[in-house]
Parts: structure tokens; C-alpha cells; sequence
């Protein structure tokens, strides 16, 4: 079982930040797989249970070292899936597409693809901030610990110049996504093309026409699991899609499998939601 608890950040880092969100698990001594398709935004993660977690990758397996808080960049490939067996309890930052950035102005074409240790890439000062998610007793004083963190980051990081025109373009995309123009949205940002797409690769990580294409197949994916009984072809309609076979095309780059494929021998988990965010 997965009992998944979503908070929003305060007021002012809803910008930079999706979501606080607590996964509490049970897999009863079964195994629970999860894939790791590609994502459309980067997460830090804080393991707060020491129970072993295995990480099957097409080079092996691979065992996560809990005590490290990873990293994970924007994904455009599937990278394997993970194996849970036991009890667990880790809580996810989850950034809007150039959130991490616009706090900490590390190039995300960096972190792009990567698994990392935060220590490594921010300091050595989220060790302090583990202990106190450690000690914190309840989501609620997890997000308080968070905030406080993040919002003397956002002190520190006032500087807006182009940061500003590609958070407008990442929200066009977001809400969207059938109907993106690259040429078109760098006119609407007040940016040239050559500009828009150095700056958007910088900050998000990837190119736009790419992260247009990311954000389109999670949403095509979100859309199935949330109606298993919609059509796929209706489902490639909603979001722009030429056909059935550009939304299976993308799928194969982006999960590694077809779309019947991947929910037949890989579907996520089955999440039981405290507090779920729209």
C-alpha cells in the first residue's frame, strides 16, 4: 500500500515549487515495482526509513544509498524502475520546470538525465535539513521545515532578468502543451528565438520543442490512469496529438514501451492519496 500526502509550499515559493509530498509505504512482503519513465520536472527526495530499495537499470542492479538526498534532473528516457519491499517513508521536492533553477541558478541541463547527490550539487547544508525532516512529526512541520529552507534560498535570489520570460513560457506549456509554437512562444515572452532557446536550456534543462513533448506524454499517462476505460485515441485527441501513432511513439521513447505494454507489465502503483493536490 502507498499513502501519498501532498502539501503545497508557502505563499511565495508556489512559483518554484509544486508540491511537499510524504509517500508512506507497506508492501506487506510483497515486492512493489515502480517505473521511472520520463519526467517533466526535477525532485529532490528524502529518504526518512532505512529499508533497502533496489534499482533495476538496463546496466543491473542497482543498490540506492538511502543515507544520500538525490537529485533527479528532468528525465527524457526511461531509466528502469525501482523495487520496494519492506516499509518506507521519504518525502519528494518537486519543482516546477525551472523552479530548481530560479533558486539556485545551477544550469539544469546539468542535472538533465542525471541522479545526484543534492549535497553534492547545493552543500553540504541539506545534511542539517534531513535531520530536521527527521525529527519533524507530522507533514506539517515537514513543510515548515521546507519552507523555511527554501524561502532563505528565495531570499538570496532576487535576480529576475530572462528568469521571468521562461517561467511564463514554462506555464504556456503546462497548460498547453497541444498548442505550442516555438517561434510564436519566444515572440509572446519578448525574446528571440536564438535567446529563448539558450535561456529555456538553461533553465529547465531541455530544449522547448522536448519539454513540450515531456509534459504531453505525462499528461497523456495522468489521463489513463486517472480513466482506464478512455480510449487511447480519444486521449491523443485531447492533447493535440497528429495520431494514435505520435502518442505511441512518444511513449516508446518515454517509457520504454508501448502504451498497452507499459501499464500491462509496469504500471505505476496504485497511490492511496491523504491530501491530493489538482
Amino acid at each position: 500500500m502507498v499513502s501519498t500526502t501532498e502539501i503545497l509550499p508557502a505563499l511565495p515559493l508556489r512559483d518554484y515549487i509544486r508540491c511537499y509530498c510524504l509517500r508512506e509505504i507497506d508492501t506487506c512482503d510483497q515486492d512493489i515495482i515502480k517505473p521511472i519513465h520520463a519526467i517533466d520536472f526535477a525532485t529532490m527526495t528524502f529518504w526518512l526509513s532505512n529499508t533497502p530499495l533496489d534499482y533495476e537499470t538496463v546496466q543491473g542492479t542497482v543498490s540506492l544509498n538511502l543515507k544520500q538526498r538525490h537529485l533527479l534532473g528532468l528525465q527524457t528516457v526511461y531509466q528502469g524502475y525501482q523495487r520496494y519491499n519492506g516499509k518506507y517513508r521519504f518525502l519528494t521536492i518537486n519543482f516546477k520546470g525551472n523552479g530548481f533553477f530560479r533558486l539556485f541558478h545551477i544550469p539544469m541541463h546539468y542535472l538533465s538525465d542525471h541522479l545526484l547527490h543534492s549535497d553534492d550539487v547545493i552543500g553540504q547544508q541539506v545534511a542539517l535539513l534531513q535531520e530536521q525532516f527527521e525529527a519533524a512529526n507530522s507533514i506539517a512541520a515537514i513543510a515548515t521545515v521546507a519552507d523555511t529552507y527554501f524561502l532563505a534560498a528565495l531570499s538570496g535570489q532576487q535576480k529576475r532578468n530572462a528568469t521571468d520570460n521562461i517561467t511564463a513560457a514554462v506555464d504556456f506549456i503546462v497548460k498547453n502543451p497541444a498548442a505550442v509554437n516555438v517561434k510564436d512562444l519566444a515572440g509572446h515572452v519578448n525574446m528571440s528565438l536564438r535567446s529563448f532557446e539558450q535561456h529555456f536550456a538553461e533553465q529547465v534543462g531541455l530544449s522547448p520543442k522536448l519539454y513540450t513533448r515531456l509534459v504531453r506524454f505525462n499528461k497523456a499517462l495522468l489521463l489513463k490512469l486517472s480513466a482506464p476505460h478512455r480510449e487511447w485515441t480519444d486521449i491523443a485527441h485531447s492533447l493535440g496529438y497528429f495520431d494514435q501513432m505520435h502518442l505511441v511513439k512518444d511513449f516508446k521513447v518515454f517509457s520504454g514501451h508501448s502504451p498497452r505494454s507499459f501499464l500491462q507489465q509496469l504500471p505505476p502503483p496504485p497511490e492511496n492519496y491523504v491530501q491530493k493536490l489538482g
